[in-house]
């Protein structure tokens, strides 16, 4: 088949009906890929550029599986699918876990991975078992205008005690109620919303949220922005630990072309250096003559080192003809020496003064990804890992060869560097789960630190130390080569590890970063928030709870913006969350794509109850008296007994997604996407009333026993039913 004129390969599967959407893969020879994904909420595209190790590799797996004369099993009704088509050769299609033809599971494992990795790890419904292959990644549409959700939020509360309606659209309007009085200037804001809550009470808070997963509360009596809970936009691609200003942080660097700088004591965030060229695929710190050193590899080609005290860059190294893998700093003297290795196979040696390259590195046959810079009897030594399965190690002084050899591990994921009995050692980590132990200077093996099954996909040092990091999420440390602690997997493969002094940092490819600490394996800090859209957000109390597409709920300090608790339990996006009080207790509803309700005690985090029933995704939520009431994205709207769970009423007759409840006492206000409200009475299940409003309701509300419907052009005033 590898002669066989393969034009493209095309994968797709799934439903836009389903919890996890509809995606369709196309991969070209030239190394190009593309990706849509289409769910109830819309289109998403992205493209992206592929390692040029996986064109060749896929095609000899098609060709050793027999396709197309491959006879699929017969696919039981009712059950997931997946298609492959080669251009032009053929195409079948599958049942999603028909395991009858192992041969062609290696080819949809690639595939998988890549659906992954050029989402970014938006689409979910993939494993990922590769290193980093997708380079260059765009998001070319975001959530289409015409999805059926429309874009924009309304939140009703209070602000100084009087009632009051906040409307997001290009901005944030306020307004007092039922008078319309404007309440200040209107508020900005920077990213397409998909929630906002208005405290009720005495806080005057507003919060926001949308695809640029920020969380931003306002002060809505100054204007004042209080707090932005940010992150990454995008896999995390390097950690790095480093003590700047006397303070230790967590450097992260992000697929969205962004360094960011963490406390790594109390998760803060310390600020964001930006590339806009392009996303960043490394980091790296150095103190060096007094100064601390901020590198970066880029998808551009380009090496780009800042100082860490003003976040000044210093230097630009221009020399790689593809994206860098890797970087490494390391001082010689007072020289600062920066070596990295990417896509043409070299690695490179810089002089940061002046900006000069050293040394070319020549010998790997295909992309570095990984470099260490480290002491070598005496002489600063440069080491390498390759998707052509060897390590190679140079005298950084001379550019002088010292050993080469090949890992027997096939892909190399990632390297380190470590002394063992005085005498340099590296440490990779490969493909088929092995990391390994090798002598630098000759490239003897010293020792096999673990034979796992699992894909490690970075590895890390310290004294007497390894960590690995895993595709499935976990974490693994060995000290003198005994494993002395196994971290269970938690969201998103990780993706980059390194140790500091205070903890092992790791980031992950849906964007969060961590503290550990070392010998526990415990969470000291999550510094990052939802590492998706965030879209849904409510108040309660002094609490912020906000729900995102990354499948989890967070309560935050509504003043501060401090992390409480994070949630976990969904399987699919949150796309609801309310608040309210049930037997005394302050507890908080979930709702999402996975079309379960979740309560949980909003004060401990606990799980309380699991709710099934509906048949499509759930978009609202809302409390009453004991009661608890949930609408899907098919119109249905469900009515549970908010202590045990048990289904009190189903309320027909909605036709389209419902996009907002009210209870006042006993009667539930229900407002649908085509503009019909309704209101019924409980637990009867009672139609009281049908009024239809000149557009779409982003939420209602009771005010002065009048209900209210809000949406992106106003108000309107209920009266009659």
């Amino acid at each position: 088949m590898a002669d066989g004129g393969v034009v493209g390969i095309l994968y797709r599967s799934g439903s836009p009906a389903d919890a996890l959407g509809r995606f369709e893969l196309t991969v070209r020879p030239d190394g190009s890929a593309r990706l849509d994904h289409r769910d109830v909420t819309g289109l998403r595209r992205w493209t992206a550029r592929l390692e040029r190790v996986l064109w060749p590799q896929i095609l000899d797996m098609l060709s050793r599986s027999g396709f197309p004369t491959i006879t699929p099993a017969p696919i039981p009704p009712g059950a997931a699918r997946r298609e492959l088509i080669v251009e032009p050769v053929g195409e079948l299609v599958f049942a999603w876990n028909d395991t009858t033809e192992p041969a062609i599971l290696d080819v949809f494992g690639i595939l998988d991975a890549l659906v992954r990795q050029v989402s970014g790890g938006a689409v979910r419904s993939t494993a990922d078992e590769l290193p980093r292959v997708v380079h260059r990644r765009v998001s070319e549409t975001e959530r289409s205008e015409s999805a059926s959700i429309v874009s924009g939020a309304a939140a009703f509360g209070t602000i100084g005690r009087r009632p009051a309606l906040a409307v997001v659209q290009d901005d944030i309007t306020l307004s007092s109620l039922p008078d319309r009085t404007p309440l200040g200037p209107s508020i900005p804001v920077p990213a397409p919303v998909r929630a906002a809550a208005l405290a009720a009470g005495e806080g005057d808070l507003l919060a926001s949220a949308g695809d640029d997963r920020v969380i931003r509360v306002y002060d809505v009596r100054t204007g004042r922005a209080l707090h932005a809970r940010a992150g990454h936009r995008g896999p995390v691609s390097g950690v790095a630990a480093a003590e700047i200003a006397g303070r230790p942080v967590a450097l992260s660097a992000g697929d969205d072309g962004d360094i960011r700088i963490w406390a790594a004591d109390t998760a803060a965030d310390l600020g964001t250096i930006s590339v806009r060229e392009g996303g960043l695929t490394s980091v790296c710190h150095a103190r060096i003559a007094e100064r601390d050193l901020i590198c970066a590899g880029a998808d551009d080609g380009v090496v780009r080192v800042w100082d860490g005290a003003d976040r000044r860059i210093v230097g630009t190294l221009r020399g790689h003809t593809g994206w860098v893998n890797a970087v490494a700093m390391a001082g010689d003297g007072d020289r600062a020496l920066v070596a990295s290795g990417g896509a043409d196979g070299v690695v490179r040696l810089w002089d940061l003064s002046g900006e000069r390259e050293l040394h070319t590195l020549a010998g790997h046959t295909d992309s570095v990804t990984g470099v260490v810079l480290t002491m070598a009897g005496g002489h600063l030594m440069v080491g390498s890992c390759s998707l052509d399965g060897t390590v190679r190690t140079w005298d950084a002084t001379t550019g002088e060869p010292l050993a080469d050899w090949s890992a027997d591990s096939g892909w190399l994921t990632g390297i380190g560097s470590m002394s063992v009995d005085d005498e340099p050692a590296v440490v990779t980590a490969g493909m088929d789960g092995g990391v390994r132990l090798w002598a630098a200077l000759s490239g003897a093996p010293i020792a096999t630190v673990a034979a796992e099954p699992l894909v490690p996909s970075c590895v890390a040092t310290g004294p007497r130390v390894v960590a690995a990091g895993y595709k499935d999420g976990s974490l693994r440390i060995w000290s003198d080569g005994a494993l002395v602690r196994a971290v269970p997997a938690s969201d998103g493969a990780i993706s980059a590890i390194a140790f500091g002094p205070d903890g092992l940092i790791s980031g992950t490819d849906n964007g969060t970063v961590r503290v550990h600490d070392v010998g526990s394996g415990d969470e000291l800090q999550v510094p990052t928030p939802h590492t998706a859209p965030v879209l849904s957000l409510a108040f309660a109390e002094d609490l912020l709870i906000s729900g995102s597409a990354d499948a989890t709920v967070r309560t935050w300090d509504a003043l501060s913006g401090t992390p409480r608790a994070r949630l976990r339990g969904h399987t699919g996006g949150i796309a609801a969350v309310a608040t309210g009080r049930v037997g005394g207790r302050l507890v908080i509803a979930s709702g999402g794509y996975d079309r379960v309700v979740r309560t949980w005690d909003a004060v401990s985090g606990w799980p309380l109850l699991a709710i099934h029933g509906h048949m499509y995704p759930v978009y609202v939520l809302a409390f009453g008296d004991g009661l608890l009431a949930s609408a899907s994205y098919d119109g249905g709207v469900r009515v549970w007994d908010a202590t045990s769970g048990a289904q009190v009423a189903l309320l027909p007759g909605n036709d389209g997604p419902i996009r907002a409840l009210c209870f006042e006492e006993n009667d539930l206000a229900v407002a649908a996407e085509d503009g019909a409200v309704r209101l019924w009475r409980l637990p009867a299940g009672e139609l009281i009333g049908e009024v239809k409003v000149p557009q779409t309701p982003l939420a209602v509300a009771f005010v002065d026993d009048r209900l209210q419907a809000a949406g992106a052009q106003g108000l309107t005033t209920i009266d009659a039913w």
